[in-house]
């Protein structure tokens, strides 16, 4: 990694651990740019350089916390991702279960469904009928995940196969 790509993460690590400090003496919606630059040590333009809003540093900090993992799980066989995703899709969301309950807490959950349709849902290149079967996928995802949030993070989800939800998209 190059000196300036080291310092640019320093700087977005920074700033992203500023905020998940301030965010837990109060609310984000008291927090300001000012503010959290002087707690990060960075300037307002380094700020703006690398995010454009608070949330925005929440769903790039988000991507982040599940980027490498999914990397990892896909390599997995495609019978071992449908046997497996669910477990490890919601032991990754523990795994940062104190992010989640920041999300929860400020009432920006909607940042995760952001996030999940980033990584799922429909993108412009998709033709009509796989944008369709990616926004119910990704929909089926958030929706999973939301409830087992809202339930507390510690019961042991149902078993759902991913592959029969699709199914059942495609034949929309």
């Amino acid at each position: 990694m190059s000196r300036k790509n080291e310092a640019h993460e320093i700087v977005v690590e920074s700033i992203t651990d500023a905020l998940l400090i301030l965010m837990k003496q109060k609310p984000l919606s008291e927090i300001n740019v000012s503010e959290l630059c002087n707690k990060a040590g960075v300037s307002r333009v380094s700020f703006y350089r690398n995010f454009t809003s608070l949330e925005d540093i929440l769903l790039k900090y988000l991507k982040k916390c599940t980027d490498d993992w999914w990397v990892e799980f896909s390599k997995k066989s495609e019978e071992e991702i449908q046997q497996t995703f669910w477990p490890a899709l919601l032991r990754q969301y523990k795994n940062h279960t104190e992010l989640i309950n920041l999300l929860k807490k400020n009432d920006v959950t909607h940042i995760l469904k952001e996030h999940i349709f980033s990584c799922c849902g429909p993108k412009p290149e998709h033709d009509e009928k796989s944008a369709y079967i990616c926004a119910c996928l990704a929909g089926l995802i958030y929706g999973f995940v939301d409830e087992w949030i809202k339930r507390g993070m510690n019961d042991k989800p149902p078993k759902i196969d991913i592959r029969k939800m699709i199914a059942l998209a495609d034949g929309i």
